[in-house]
């Protein structure tokens, strides 16, 4: 305790000293530095203001003196428009020096020597569209080339383009004037959107920035003035505050002074209660008094100096041998402990703290170990200082066994299951918390309650009287029962009973351990409705439309009767998901699902069997034949059409759907589901041909198109592999030139059976089954092949090739790779190969479309856009696109002579192409009237048709081209 005293009191001291050194260190004059920083920092900051004063000014006066230049050349360019106008007439091919002696000339100098004297102009150019200088008033000037001057190209496009220059000598039109300032600008002069000429005036602004300079001045003057008066008044603040912190100081320094006399009053009092303290302790150590099953006493690091056993640990005949003395506390092996407790422990015998309880285990002769409880108290001498450790411990082996038995006991009843036990009445003494929790009762609401309160009226009398015959047999039973729960609620349970015998064997209690199955039964439930039902709408499946089908159309062939079979599509279900996403078109699926079934009798099924297409069977018909049926079907259509045709009302929006269905009838004979089903699959795409929202009964018609379309897909994928497929090419003729510049390629199918096949007949079909992927890459290869034959030829290298591309192969993730590896491979050139592309490949993502686009593009690949205006035709899309031509459709082209709506907008489109620097492609050019409106009149770039020729395959086309003169 004394050192603790003395420590205080040196601690008290350094305090002291600390204090006395923090206040030197904080001794620091403020106006050492402030005086310099400061006036410097002004004088920064009023250079920079006075510079930005300065650049604002000048930028103003420029604004200002462009403004002028643009106001007069436009009043001069007004006033002498007949005269420029001459002037250009005249000027073509006249010389220089010719140009400068025309009257004309001298008429126009005598017009703006008048002007010019009551103006700041002192210089004028006029200047010829082919950047000619028709006019100067520095006369010598005049016919000057200044075609490449880029201020005249600047203003030729339209832009007008100003610099402000200074001059040592500069000729004006009153003489030569010195040391000047002038703002020389080139502006454009238009009359009717054309460009007349180009104006280039020199404004003299030495007055304005003389202005500028003594303004400057003045503020100059002002703000250094602002600055000094600051600067002055700073000084003296920071003065002042330099006075408050000499004061502060001083008052520090008797503080401190009188801190350490009052250190040193109570160092001197700490000493005394320091024997006292010394006393207290030898008392109350000789008062304490230990007594436990062993005793133990350790030195300053914590050695064992004296450790006896308890009686348990000298029986023992392995931990008895275990020797302690000199051996570190923490050295003797122990089982608990884990290192991290040990580490806490040790924390504590390190600051010498007393502790109680602390659980330590040793491996003894047997499995099981051997737990003691120490407690221990620090020592110190008379000086103070740690001496080490004495303590005692008591074996606790016998209480951690009960407390692991309990433990497990309790554990076990507290088990997920849930427990019951009961006497041999059936009167239940104790529950488990899973066993209240799974029934609602409280444990207080069933002990003491006959067992039976959980039982469920789903089971006989008999059923409990065979389970507990079984147990009083057996001593236990386990099976499927039905608890009943407190709010009335039926669940399953799986439950197991056993029966708890005295040491003469009879039965005192009986241990029920239910088993909630009821996930197990849902489980089984849900895997019915999904091996026969659709999750989302609840309706059967196509597997349980099936069973029924079959059975109905049994029960159908038995009786006689007949059924009937509707396959119902939904007309624009994609525009739903496309436009408010998945969730609501199960949404809506949903909702038609809920309106077939409420429009159908209860033994009519409604199945779903896929995306948006739903089936209904009408089974029960009270016609026996099919035509006298078809009158109860159609008028059931009618019901169904009208009730899905009512507003399906969203969060935001209503949204009005339709379906198309096709009814087929079985009966009368044995009828496969599938054909039954394929027969109401075609009837209802006959409705869907008819517009939708109507129904269309089976006609064996459909079944022998289908046929054919399925001979026409097996015919096409053969003609694909055995090179019946033949390009034909149609030339594309310069407007301009009248020069064959390019071709379109055209697919061309010579069946073996049914000759020439046009286009119409199987590329729809192909893009219905998917094979327009294999036939579109196919013409992409043979023209890539086409375009490297022709570079091998001078008169057909430079001939570029249209090819058309489909949605469905130009939407395909790797269409953009594809393409560039056809080029790689083929050795055509990209600059050569034109894609046509439709409107409607652009309904999708525009972003991922343009992306494709520009890859493309940025490998020299060309695009046109076909058919333009019968499609989409979004400007906003059509901005953003990388085109390089719009091909306006032959339906525009055909009647151009005698339909006015059609030359106007063939007219419009050749504009807005022109517009956004697109070429124009016109196809259908037919006639010489033709030929003449478009390319003559509406400078059309290229034109496609029948007077040029038509489609040929490559000899005879190649042979068109070798003996084409242009008109």
């Amino acid at each position: 305790m004394g050192c603790f005293v003395r420590h205080i009191a040196c601690n008290l001291h350094s305090v002291t000293q600390k204090d006395h050194a923090s206040t030197e260190m904080r001794a620091f004059t403020l106006t050492r530095y402030f005086s310099l920083l400061s006036f410097g920092l002004l004088l920064l900051a009023g250079v920079l203001l006075g510079t930005l004063v300065r650049q604002q000014e000048l930028a103003q006066m420029e604004r200002t003196a462009i403004e002028r230049n643009i106001n007069t050349t436009h009043l001069l360019g007004n006033l002498l428009a007949p005269d420029i106008q001459r002037l250009v007439r005249m000027s073509d091919g006249v010389p220089a020096q010719a140009l400068q002696t025309l009257p004309e000339v001298a008429e126009l100098q005598n017009k703006l020597r008048v002007w010019l004297r009551r103006s700041d102009i002192a210089r004028v150019k006029i200047y010829s569209p082919q950047g000619l200088t028709l006019f100067s008033t520095e006369a010598v000037q005049i016919g000057e080339d200044k075609s490449g001057s880029a201020g005249f190209v600047a203003a030729r496009s339209g832009q007008v383009i100003s610099e402000l220059v200074h001059s040592d000598q500069f000729a004006g039109p009153e003489g030569m004037l010195l040391n000047v300032d002038l703002m020389s600008s080139y502006v454009p002069v238009q009359h009717n959107g054309q460009l007349v000429a180009v104006f280039e005036q020199y404004q003299d602004v030495t007055r304005l920035i003389q202005r500028i300079e003594h303004s400057l001045w003045r503020v100059g003057g002002l703000i250094a003035a602002v600055f000094v008066l600051l600067y002055v008044v700073l000084v003296a603040v920071v003065q002042r505050g330099q006075r408050a912190l000499n004061t502060q100081k001083a008052l520090l320094e008797e503080a401190n002074r009188v801190l350490d006399q009052r250190v040193a009053e109570r160092t001197r009092e700490l000493t005394v209660s320091e024997a006292q303290l010394r006393e207290s302790e030898a008392r109350f150590r000789s008062l304490t008094e230990m007594s436990s099953d062993f005793y133990w006493e350790s030195d300053a690091q914590h050695r064992f100096t004296q450790r006896t056993f308890s009686a348990r640990e000298a029986a023992d005949p392995v931990f008895c041998q275990t020797v302690f003395l000199g051996r570190l506390i923490w050295e003797v092996p122990t089982i608990v402990p884990n290192a991290s407790d040990w580490q806490a422990h040790r924390a504590v015998l390190d600051a010498h703290l007393p502790f109680r309880g602390f659980e330590v285990a040793h491996q003894g002769a047997k499995t099981s170990p051997l737990y003691i409880s120490v407690s221990g108290a620090p020592v110190f001498d008379a000086t103070g200082a740690f001496v080490g450790y004495r303590g005692v411990g008591r074996d606790i082996t016998q209480r951690k066994q009960a407390d692991t038995e309990l433990r497990i006991a309790a554990t076990a009843f507290e088990s997920q299951q849930s427990t019951l036990v009961a006497d041999v009445h059936g009167i239940v003494q104790r529950v488990n918390q899973a066993l209240t929790e799974s029934t609602g009762y409280s444990a207080q609401e069933i002990v003491g309650q006959p067992a039976a309160i959980l039982r469920s009226e789903r089971l006989s009398a008999d059923f409990y009287a065979a389970q507990w015959a079984c147990v009083e047999q057996t001593g236990k039973w386990q099976g499927e029962v039905w608890t009943t729960r407190k709010n009335g609620e039926v669940f399953p349970q799986w439950l197991s009973i056993s029966s708890v015998k005295d040491e003469q064997g009879v039965v005192t209690h009986y241990i029920g351990n239910y088993i909630d199955i009821s996930a197990q039964k849902q489980a089984e439930e849900e895997v019915r409705k999904l091996a026969f039902f659709d999750p989302l709408t609840g309706l059967p499946n196509r597997t349980l439309l099936r069973d029924r089908l079959q059975q109905t159309a049994a029960a159908s062939v038995r009786s006689g009767g007949c059924c009937a079979v509707l396959y119902l599509d939904l007309d624009n279900f994609k525009t739903l998901n496309d436009t408010q996403g998945h969730a609501s078109g199960d949404q809506l699926l949903q909702w038609v699902a809920a309106r077939l079934v409420d429009n159908l009798r209860q033994c009519d099924t409604v199945a779903r069997i896929g995306g948006d297409e739903f089936v209904v069977v009408l089974p029960q018909l009270e016609a026996r034949n099919q035509e006298m049926a078809a009158g109860d079907v159609e008028l059931v259509c009618q019901k169904l059409l009208q009730a899905l045709a009512q507003p399906y009302v969203f969060a935001h929006t209503d949204f009005y759907s339709t379906a198309s269905m096709g009814v087929t009838f079985v009966g009368g004979q044995e009828t496969s589901v599938d054909d039954v089903l394929k027969q109401a699959d075609m009837a209802m795409y006959q409705a869907k041909s008819l517009g939708g929202n109507t129904f269309a009964f089976f006609d064996p018609v459909m079944e022998s198109v289908a046929l054919s379309h399925a001979r026409l897909e097996v015919d096409l994928r053969q003609a694909i592999q055995s090179g019946q497929l033949e390009l034909y090419y149609q030339p594309q003729v310069s407007g301009g030139s009248g020069r064959i510049v390019g071709a379109e390629a055209l697919l061309r199918w010579q069946h073996p059976q049914r000759g020439l096949v046009p286009p119409g007949d199987f590329v729809p079909h192909a893009e219905r089954t998917g094979l327009i992927l294999p036939l579109g890459q196919w013409v992409l290869e043979q023209a890539c092949v086409q375009l490297a034959a022709w570079a091998q030829q001078p008169a057909m290298k430079d001939l570029v090739l249209a090819v058309n591309v489909s949605a469905q192969q130009f939407k395909a993730t790797d269409f953009a790779e594809q393409v560039l590896a056809t080029l790689a491979r083929t050795g055509a050139q990209a600059k050569l190969l034109k894609l046509e592309l439709t409107e409607s490949i652009f309904a999708g993502n525009i972003d991922e479309i343009v992306g494709m686009m520009n890859k493309l593009k940025g490998q020299g690949v060309g695009f046109s856009l076909d058919d333009f205006g019968t499609g989409y035709s979004s400007l906003a899309y059509l901005s953003r696109l990388p085109l390089d031509q719009l091909k306006i459709d032959r339906s525009f082209v055909a009647n151009i002579e005698s339909d006015n709506n059609n030359v106007a907008i063939c007219a419009a489109t050749i504009g807005l192409a022109h517009s956004l620097k697109l070429k124009v492609v016109a196809e259908g050019v037919e006639n010489e009237a033709k030929r003449y409106f478009l390319s003559t009149v509406h400078r059309c770039d290229l034109l496609q048709g029948y007077l040029f020729g038509r489609p040929l395959p490559i000899g005879g086309f190649e042979d068109l081209l070798r003996s084409w003169t242009p008109a």
